[in-house]
């Protein structure tokens, strides 16, 4: 991610998320995104937010993909620090 920016709550995880969702499929092949959690985690090296979900991607001319995910981002510079998926 670009921008640095302090993500406070889950609504601001949820964006970051699907900012770099857009970066990495491109925005239009994307059709739907679909958060199923989000959490805050402490830990003993850092905190994180913790973001999962479904995203329904175009292949093709009418074909398309449903990829579970989950991000950890980190709550002081947002930036993407773990991704499965």
């Amino acid at each position: 991610m670009g921008e640095e920016a302090r993500i406070r709550d889950a609504f601001s995880a949820q964006s970051a998320v699907r900012r770099h969702l857009e970066a990495q499929y491109g925005a239009d092949k994307i059709k739907n995104v679909k958060f199923t959690r989000v959490w805050y985690s402490t830990g003993a090296r850092m905190d994180v937010w913790e973001v999962e979900g479904d995203i329904t991607v175009k292949k093709g001319l009418i074909g398309k993909e449903v990829r579970h995910f989950k991000f950890q981002i980190d709550p002081i510079t947002g930036n993407i620090v773990g991704f499965e998926g």
